[in-house]
C-alpha cells in the first residue's frame, strides 16, 4: 500500500481465540496489530510501544478490570485514542453514553470479518469507510 503508515491497533481480549481471529482479520488488511490478554498487559504493551496507537479494540467483559475502565486508563496516557468495544453481552448504559458521545463504538459478538473491518474503517477514516477493502 505505498509508503503511507498503516494504523496500529491494540486488541485486548481475555479469550486467546478471539484475539487471534481479530488479529488475523486485521493483518490480512495490512493493519499493525498489538495484542494483550487483559488490562494490565494492555497497559504494559502500550507503554512499551513507542509509536502511535490509533485504535483500541477491547472486550468489555474481562477478569479484573473491564474493557471500559481499561480504555479510560489508556486514554489518559494516549489522548485521542479511538475505542471499539466488542462483547457478547449487551452494552451497558455507560458504553451507550460513550457511543452516543462519539467517544467509542460498539460491535456485538459474534461479528463477521466485514462487520469488524467496517467498524474499524469507520473509526479510523470515515471518509474511506465506503471504499472496497
Amino acid at each position: 500500500m505505498g509508503t503511507e503508515k498503516q494504523p496500529t491497533i491494540l486488541v485486548v481480549d481475555d479469550v486467546a481465540s478471539n484475539r487471534t481471529l481479530v488479529r488475523e482479520i486485521l493483518k490480512i488488511h495490512d493493519y499493525n496489530v498489538l495484542e494483550a490478554a487483559d488490562s494490565e498487559e494492555a497497559m504494559r504493551v502500550s507503554e512499551a510501544h513507542a509509536g502511535h496507537i490509533d485504535l483500541l479494540i477491547a472486550d468489555l467483559v474481562m477478569p479484573k478490570t473491564n474493557g471500559m475502565v481499561m480504555a479510560r486508563l489508556l486514554r489518559n496516557k494516549r489522548p485521542g485514542l479511538k475505542v471499539l468495544y466488542i462483547s457478547g453481552y449487551n452494552a451497558d448504559v455507560n458504553v451507550q453514553i460513550e457511543v452516543w458521545d462519539a467517544v467509542a463504538s460498539f460491535l456485538p459478538k459474534p461479528f463477521s470479518p466485514n462487520g469488524l473491518l467496517q467498524k474499524v474503517c469507520d473509526l479510523l477514516d470515515p471518509s474511506m469507510s465506503d471504499k472496497d477493502r
